[in-house]
């Protein structure tokens, strides 16, 4: 292992060394060399890839019709390529267009690139399409309609409290309907899209690094960096190396085990954040044992949150007692959902006659920090209750097909970012009917047909879609009981702790309003001392 990392090291040292030296000291900083674990640079189309590993950096390359203030709560709604809007009905919205505006290619953009930008996920043109833009994003708008070359109107299905939030995710950035025409294929376009953000792809290399760099026609403020670099360094004591030795500027994902590393060396400082997101595991319903509820729950009941917390973070992370994040909209003080009761798994274990199947634990902390030792340590909490667990380790390319879905994982290794700012922001985009677990088939007792079908569709609709902040904060509270005393399709750990790490001229703070692992470096959101 310590050889492999080496590698792996030398790799990125070698890689790193390719990046333009810095000017000289006491100039204004132009180039940012930021170093991450995830990693993914081959699809710079937000709408055909939208997770944790192009969240970093899709930020910096789009802009939608609007966008979210960064770091205010509650966030404010903010023009972009629309200047203003006005509600035409309870389902129309009528935007004015930027005039000016321009592609990073020097055209012009237009209503129809509008259309076809929106339209494009929310009719599901294309595979890449379907999960993440519309099932978490887009399934509630029904078309975009032309009313002239400056004005375009958003229909939805039906109101909708959050339009504007979906409406500022990267998945609905404004890119060239002339440029994906011209692609010779969806694929070549979903690498090399024609954006219209304040930085443009200027190069990059599939695993190892990719660079930006501003545009000078960026109809806005212009962006405080001329080159923005992000590698791929997957050990995080390689990450922190060559932030000591000054190969890269920004490091992420650092666990506070080795932030001491950072600690009084020169230039440099750390900065923790509890990222607004849950790691947690999903179960497959139907899997035996898993069928039965009773025993879904006692995982739950089975799991010490405050112990994963002290563990793996020192207690500086969150252990949840609900499906809400401190701080943020939505956040219901005192609000106890989520118990650690051993006894009481017992109980629902004996009531269910278990009968001492294996019950498999998928770990990937390729993806995640540290959840090889979170799921070791609840692996043995399970078998303290009389669960015969197994950890099953994933790696890149070696997941099990999702088609059956009797095959597929057991207990999935996952995560509940809070995509946006609402209270819906963690729940929505993982458990809704449009979510790809349950479009697999994951979960029959709430599926057409299934026996909580009704019940779980009747809440979901009110805790989405009531125009009442206060009566919807209500039905969200229902629909998240509804969801871990009656269904029980996953089980919450916690909330991590992580540190970034940087020079100490950097002035940045993770944004509340967007998900985790957003690092947007755009004027405004980055400063430099």
């Amino acid at each position: 292992k310590k050889t492999i990392m080496k590698k792996i090291f030398i790799l990125g040292v070698a890689l790193l060394l390719l990046i333009p030296a810095m000017s000289a000291s006491g100039a204004p900083r132009k180039v940012l060399k930021v170093g991450v674990q995830m990693f993914e640079n081959k699809i710079f189309d937000p709408a055909a890839s939208y997770n944790n590993r192009t969240a970093q950096y899709h930020i910096n390359l789009h802009d939608g019709l609007v966008r979210l203030s960064t770091m205010e709560v509650p966030h404010k709604v903010l023009p972009a390529l629309a200047t203003s809007w006005k509600e035409i009905s309870p389902t129309v919205t009528e935007f004015k267009l930027r005039q000016g505006a321009k592609f990073w290619d020097g055209t012009y953009i237009t209503a129809e690139d509008v259309k076809w930008s929106l339209e494009r996920f929310i009719n599901k043109e294309l595979p890449a399409y379907v999960g993440g833009a519309f099932g978490r994003v887009g399934y509630n708008f029904e078309k975009v309609e032309i009313v002239n070359a400056s004005t375009v109107r958003v229909h939805n299905r039906k109101p909708d409290p959050l339009k504007y939030v979906m409406l500022a995710q990267t998945v609905s950035a404004i890119l060239s309907k002339k440029a994906f025409d011209a692609a010779a294929s969806p694929e070549d376009f979903f690498m090399s899209p024609v954006g219209a953000g304040p930085y443009r792809i200027a190069d990059f290399k599939q695993d190892q690094y990719v660079k930006f760099e501003s545009w000078d026609d960026y109809w806005g403020e212009k962006p405080p960096l001329e080159e923005l670099w992000y590698y791929s360094i997957k050990e995080p004591a390689a990450r922190i190396t060559a932030l000591v030795n000054g190969e890269v500027d920004f490091i992420v994902d650092i666990p506070p085990d080795m932030k001491s590393a950072m600690d009084g060396k020169k230039g440099i400082k750390s900065q923790g954040v509890t990222l607004d997101m849950f790691y947690a595991w999903m179960f497959n319903m139907t899997r035996h044992p898993l069928k039965d509820q009773r025993i879904r729950k006692a995982i739950s009941l089975a799991i010490d949150r405050d112990a994963l917390n002290q563990g793996l973070y020192g207690g500086r992370g969150v252990a949840p007692t609900s499906h809400h994040y401190p701080g943020r909209v939505g956040y219901i003080p005192g609000w106890k959902v989520y118990e650690y009761n051993p006894d009481k798994a017992r109980q629902l274990l004996k009531e269910a006659n278990y009968d001492g199947s294996v019950v498999e634990l998928s770990d990937c902390h390729y993806y995640y920090l540290y959840n090889d030792l979170a799921t070791q340590a609840m692996a043995k909490m399970l078998e303290k209750v009389g669960i015969n667990a197994k950890v099953v380790t994933y790696g890149p390319g070696s997941w099990p097909p999702k088609d059956p879905v009797e095959k597929y994982n057991m207990v999935r290794c996952w995560s509940n970012p809070m995509y946006f700012p609402d209270m819906m922001g963690g729940v929505d985009p993982h458990w809704a009917p449009t979510s790809w677990p349950y479009l697999q088939g994951q979960f029959p007792i709430i599926a057409e047909g299934g026996d909580l079908h009704e019940l779980y569709i009747g809440l979901w609709k009110k805790a989405r879609y009531d125009t009442d902040p206060e009566r919807r904060q209500r039905y969200y509270k229902q629909f998240v009981e509804f969801l871990e005393d009656e269904v029980t399709p996953f089980f919450i750990g916690y909330q991590p702790h992580l540190y970034f790490g940087m020079d100490e001229d950097i002035v940045f703070e993770a944004p509340a309003n967007y998900r985790p692992y957003t690092f947007p470096f755009r004027a405004g959101d980055v400063t430099f001392k």
